[in-house]
């Protein structure tokens, strides 16, 4: 799929006259668009020279803003002219590829590509360069197939011309993580724009003899470099070690069976499957049947069956996975059992995608490449950066006029100038930042969280709606037998609870239709199946039995067919979500007075619905409906059952999916299976907390809706008094399937309410909450895709709370949509069905430890939705502590910034040792140990803001700065007032010898004054800004930021109170003072700590008064549905344009 540029909106900067715009939706790379560039003798003199006369500065610009660097290297070109290509992807991650050539040949059966040569390798996979289409795309395999030509290949396999070729387009079948040298991955972490200003700031304070400090913050930067290298190392190798496999297979070539190495293999290729065999790619099968554990990749524990290609119907046959799931095989899953047609036979199966194009590939992908977080405080961060950069250069500009006018040499000033810049802009802050953060990720491991993305911890404290699956998540993982309600036609028969003591084909039903296998000496499969055979009492074996090849069941009871000694099993026709029904044919074998007779039946199972629209009217029981709303508004899953007598001749000259439509028709309804599916003790709990704090609980689920809206409200989800409307999707219409809304929650003898099936609301009652099934919920997104959004569709997003019926990819399509209604989701599951889900969340917890899990940020070692609440109260303490930590650090660098503006103008300087006293004294343990103040207990019905540039932060840093300021001023005006007070030259920074004759600064009363004065200021500062209610518990609680604080506060007051002179290592740094003085600066600091606290307090009205307005504004939208809809509309289009 190619686009014009007119067509897709590219930033500014992208644009060019030779971008070529792919963003094909099915393209698993998802790449946006690609340019051609090539190198010139004009551009390469440019770029050396431009290196040459920077010192090679310019390469540290060209690594932060790499494009800068290309542009000016290379000239923009066609991609036929190209030998470099510059390709971006949906996720804004780009690389620059070379242009390689390959000779492979005019000849290319397998991709159905001609003379092609030249390829790129983007995100590890080859991409070819197509003269008619102008691009660079991937080589895609042969996927359909005639029945003759799978025939033929299954005996000679590729040949090795064809394998060469093979290798050639799609190299190596291997999947293998790039590890980065230590040295490569110090280099990308000192070459941090951060690091680089630390190490600036490191080489100016030992120009100036500030060693301590400058040792301390090389000491950090070098820890974090440490922690972060090994961190990001660790987890390459752990990555790596998932990724990267081999093994030897018996591989068909030349019409010859050879063992070779599995990295060799190609698509096309046929090689021999065994028992215990880890595949190493993806493949389909073309012969036998065989099982699968699909733990390793889906994290599933349940035993998967494949059948052979060569069941399927029509003469043209497809290895595309997408097309036919039940033949397709994934690499990295591993075969538990074999089972060919004959003992003669081989189980064949052919390759279809190889290395990172395999689904284990593009889980590895997934990881190597993961989704823009795009979080408000992170790019904020960024600007508030850039608001005290802007202050610092206009104190760079005062700085270096007084220093001037004061005689000091232009050395001296660009020294004490660009030493101002690093206290408006402090090396620390980065330190600052990821200190809460740090401490969350401590706790929430003692807690048995634990996280692969540190951002997403922040995260998780602005979550406003969470979504959980149901079974494993909400509920225990399996379901217990409650009971069984065998039909007699009329009605339904009493509960069985005894299915062993039963009779008859409903029995036969639980005995043989399943999926169930003898696997290492024990039945396995579907918890469900082994629930409900082990009811019956049965015995499972594998066996050749009167010329049936499969399984043999023994029941109980011996009579006549429906209680046979012996019962085999003559065809499968496995569960599949669209068809809601599984079947069998299986033939009962008897065995009398040495004669053997037999006789076969057709069984059926699946979801009640199906089954009666497939039975014969008059097996329908006539209280069928009535019956089965009352289970599943219990909360139980309701199977039901059908049979009926089978000729085999009625297979003979059908397909496969011929003789199904036979087996599953004209049925006799035998009756239903009663599952429970039991909450698990902490759900309950749990939801509650989350409900309380205002966010929004979402079930995404699989199963029958129903029993989802059932355990929803038994699990308090969903209010007791609230309506829910179901959806349904109704094929009675000659334009087409409608959706029809029904009030589920209505009481008998009462009027149910009306849904508006345009708009989706309801006039008399706003209280309610909308159940979708997945296959109206395909309705509206397929039409909101196409036509953009819609009242309607947005009314989904907003009302639903109970998604059932879902598959994978519209659970992720669901947390996508409501991410992109501007809010935060979370997601919360425990197996494959939700990986993707877990992904695309802002905040995913995954409660599987199995390798497909670990693309989620979070993985819980504690299975239940407690652990949800426990990583909200951390993100939130974790934004909420590096919101107050940035505060303090601005403040505390403005504060500082202040006394050395006012000491330049009097001509003085603070010295050494009275940085170092406030730098690594007072500030550095209190900015460490204020990460550690632990989460409130309880989940505020609010979330703390992630907007560092808003009117409430911005009006508190400069209410807090304009006071601190005046305070300041008036210290330094009442100070020159004094008698006492000398003034200094007027020209230059007055200097002394001191006691070792090393010349000093000038050691004043007014640099005495503002240094204690500013201590205490910092200490008002740290207060204030610690404080973090209702997401943090008291300072009080934090003991070691307690004790701390409390202790640099009384030297902070000591140093004010004292009426000494002070030295320190033979050096004068505060002279004393007047003790009148002395009490008047106390003064002075209590009315500027009230100060403080009045304006912080102003401030957190003016922000209650915020929210309140706020909270009116959503309630009032809230009500009003429709212009929600149009704001939320407008929004989104806004956003796509």
């Amino acid at each position: 799929m190619v686009s014009d540029n007119k067509k897709t909106k590219i930033d500014k900067s992208e644009k060019s006259k030779f971008n070529r715009v792919v963003r094909d939706p099915n393209d698993p790379l998802e790449i946006d668009y690609m340019r051609g560039y090539q190198t010139t003798a004009s551009s390469n003199i440019l770029y050396f020279a431009s290196i040459f006369f920077t010192a090679g500065l310019i390469l540290l610009v060209f690594h932060w803003v790499p494009r800068w660097g290309i542009k000016l290297r290379f000239k923009e070109t066609t991609l036929s002219n190209a030998n470099y290509v510059y390709v971006k992807s949906n996720d804004k991650k780009y690389e620059l590829c070379k242009v390689n050539t390959v000779s492979i040949g005019k000849e290319l059966a397998i991709s159905g590509v001609d003379k092609v040569d030249k390829y790129i390798e983007f995100k590890f996979t080859r991409l070819f360069y197509q003269i008619d289409k102008d691009l660079f795309i991937r080589p895609e395999a042969k996927v359909m197939y005639s029945r003759d030509e799978i025939a033929e290949i299954s005996k000679t396999g590729l040949s090795s011309s064809e394998h060469r070729k093979g290798r050639d387009l799609f190299g190596a079948n291997l999947i293998s993580v790039p590890l980065k040298s230590i040295p490569v991955l110090l280099l990308d972490e000192v070459l941090h724009p951060f690091f680089i200003f630390q190490i600036y700031s490191i080489i100016l304070w030992c120009t100036e003899q500030y060693y301590v400090y400058a040792g301390a913050i090389l000491f950090i930067a070098l820890v974090s470099a440490g922690f972060t290298l090994r961190e990001t190392r660790n987890n390459l190798i752990r990555l790596n070690e998932i990724a990267t496999y081999k093994c030897d297979v018996n591989v068909l070539r030349d019409g010859q069976f050879k063992m070779v190495s599995s990295d060799s293999l190609v698509p096309g290729d046929i090689i021999e499957l065994s028992k215990s065999l880890i595949l190493p790619c993806d493949f389909c099968l073309l012969s036998g049947t065989i099982i699968l554990n699909e733990s390793m990749l889906t994290g599933e524990s349940i035993p998967v069956t494949k059948y052979s290609l060569e069941e399927c119907s029509g003469d043209q046959l497809s290895v595309d996975p997408n097309v036919n799931k039940r033949c397709a095989i994934s690499g990295g899953t591993m075969v538990v059992k074999t089972q060919a047609k004959n003992k003669e036979s081989k189980i064949l199966a052919m390759v279809t995608k190889t290395s990172w194009l395999t689904t284990k590939g593009s889980l590895v992908l997934s990881m190597l490449y993961p989704k823009e977080s795009h979080f408000k405080f992170f790019q904020q961060s960024i600007k508030f950066l850039l608001v005290l950069c802007s202050i610092a250069l206009v104190g760079f500009g005062v700085s270096v006029w007084r220093l001037l006018l004061a005689g000091k040499t232009h050395s001296e000033v660009v020294v004490e100038a660009l030493d101002l810049i690093t206290i408006v802009v402090p090396p620390a802050l980065p330190m600052a930042q990821s200190v809460g953060t740090g401490f969350s990720i401590i706790r929430l491991k003692a807690k048995q969280i634990f996280c692969i993305s540190p951002p997403r911890v922040s995260m998780a404290g602005k979550v406003e709606v969470y979504c959980f699956d149901k079974t494993g998540t909400l509920t225990e993982d399996g379901l217990d037998l409650m009971c069984v309600l065998p039909s007699n036609k009329q009605n339904f028969s009493d509960e069985v609870v005894d299915i062993s003591r039963m009779n008859g084909p409903l029995f036969l039903t639980m005995a043989t239709c399943h999926t169930l296998a003898h696997i290492d000496g024990k039945v396995s499969g579907d918890p469900l199946e082994e629930k409900i055979f082990e009811a019956t009492k049965a015995e499972l074996d594998d066996h050749d039995s009167n010329g049936v090849q499969g399984e043999i069941v023994y029941p109980i009871c011996t009579n006549d067919v429906e209680q046979s000694s012996d019962i085999a099993l003559v065809e499968r026709f496995e569960f599949q979500s669209a068809l809601q029904r599984m079947s069998v044919v299986v033939r009962g074998i008897n065995k009398q007075n040495g004669q053997t007779t037999s006789k076969d039946l057709a069984i059926v199972k699946g979801s009640p619905e199906m089954i009666k629209r497939l039975s014969v009217p008059e097996s329908i029981p006539s209280d069928f409906d009535h019956i089965l709303s009352n289970y599943t508004k219990k909360g139980y899953r309701v199977l039901g059952c059908g049979y009926k007598e089978w000729d085999p001749t009625n297979s003979i000259g059908k397909t496969k999916d011929e003789v199904r439509s036979l087996v599953e028709s004209e049925l006799y309804f035998t009756g239903f299976v009663i599952m429970e599916n039991k909450i698990k003790a902490e759900t309950p709990g749990a939801l509650k907390v989350l409900k309380d704090a205002n966010i929004r609980i979402i079930m995404v689920t699989g199963d029958n809706v129903l029993t989802a809206v059932s355990v929803s409200r038994d699990c308090g989800l969903i209010e007791k008094d609230k309506t829910i409307f179901m959806s349904e999707l109704v094929n009675d219409s000659i334009d087409g399937p409608t959706i029809k809304w029904t009030d589920v929650t209505h009481a008998e003898g009462t009027i149910p309410y009306q849904l508006d099936s345009g708009t989706l609301t309801c006039d008399a009652n706003d209280n309610f909450s909308l159940a979708v099934t997945g296959d109206v919920w395909k309705v509206f997104y397929e039409k909101y895709k196409v036509a953009g959004p819609s009242i309607s569709f947005n009314q989904i997003l907003k009302k639903g709370q109970v998604f059932a019926r879902m598959t994978p990819d519209q659970k992720q399509n669901l947390v996508e949509e409501l991410q992109n209604l501007k809010l935060y989701v979370g997601m919360c599951g425990d197996g494959a069905n939700d990986c993707g889900a877990l992904k695309a969340a802002h905040v995913g917890i995954s409660l599987s430890l199995a390798e497909a899990s670990i693309a989620a940020p979070f993985t819980s070692t504690i299975t239940n939705v407690s652990c949800t609440h426990n990583l909200i109260r951390e993100g939130r303490a974790s934004l909420t502590v590096s919101f107050k930590l940035f505060q303090f650090i601005g403040m505390y660098s403005l504060i500082q910034f202040s006394q050395v503006i006012l000491l330049y103008f009097d001509g003085s300087v603070l010295n050494n040792y009275q940085y170092l006293y406030q730098d690594l004294w007072v500030i550095f343990p209190l900015v460490i140990f204020m990460g550690r103040t632990e989460p409130c207990n309880k989940l505020a019905n609010k979330r703390p803001s992630s907007r560092l540039i808003s009117s409430t932060v911005i009006g508190s840093l400069l209410g807090h700065v304009t006071l601190t300021f005046v305070f300041q001023l008036i210290v330094y005006i009442l100070v020159r007032r004094n008698s006492w007070y000398i003034h200094p030259s007027e020209h230059s920074l007055s200097s002394y010898e001191g006691p070792n004759g090393v010349a000093e600064v000038r050691l004043d009363e007014l640099l005495a004054s503002l240094f204690v004065y500013g201590n205490i200021q910092y200490s008002i500062m740290c207060f204030i800004y610690s404080w973090g209610k209702p997401f943090l518990k008291p300072i009080y609680t934090n003991y070691t930021f307690f004790i701390f604080f409390i202790i640099t506060l009384s030297t902070s007051l000591l140093l004010l109170l004292l009426h000494v002179r002070i030295h320190f290592f033979g050096t004068t740094w505060l002279v004393d003072l007047d003790i009148i003085w002395r009490v008047k600066l106390l003064a002075l600091a209590v009315g500027n700590a009230i100060a403080s606290m009045c304006v912080e307090s102003m401030i957190i009205v003016y922000r209650q008064k915020r929210s309140k307005e706020k909270r009116k504004k959503k309630a009032l939208m809230d009500s009003n549905p429709v212009l929600l809809a149009k704001n939320t509309i407008n929004n989104q289009y806004t956003s796509l344009n």
